[in-house]
């Protein structure tokens, strides 16, 4: 058994509510939250930023961890 890094995922974290959701893509956590998209593919994609954060909510961008079995 070994663990592979394969895709990235979102957490949003709403401070006015306090509310934490985790995305696998920029384009599903801006359907659900009216962010427009072009915004986060300039910090995540062009500016390979990990984190974005202003008064409405904190996005930080992980890797997801899986382990990946090897065949015998």
């Amino acid at each position: 058994i070994r663990k592979e890094m394969v895709k990235s995922a979102y957490i949003y974290l709403n401070k006015e509510t306090n509310e934490a959701r985790i995305f696998g893509s920029i384009t599903s956590l801006c359907n659900a939250t009216n962010i427009k998209p072009d915004n986060l593919y300039r910090i995540f994609g062009r500016k390979k930023l990990k984190e974005f954060e202003n008064d409405k909510y904190r996005i930080v961008k992980t890797p997801i961890e899986r382990e990946v079995r090897e065949e015998k």
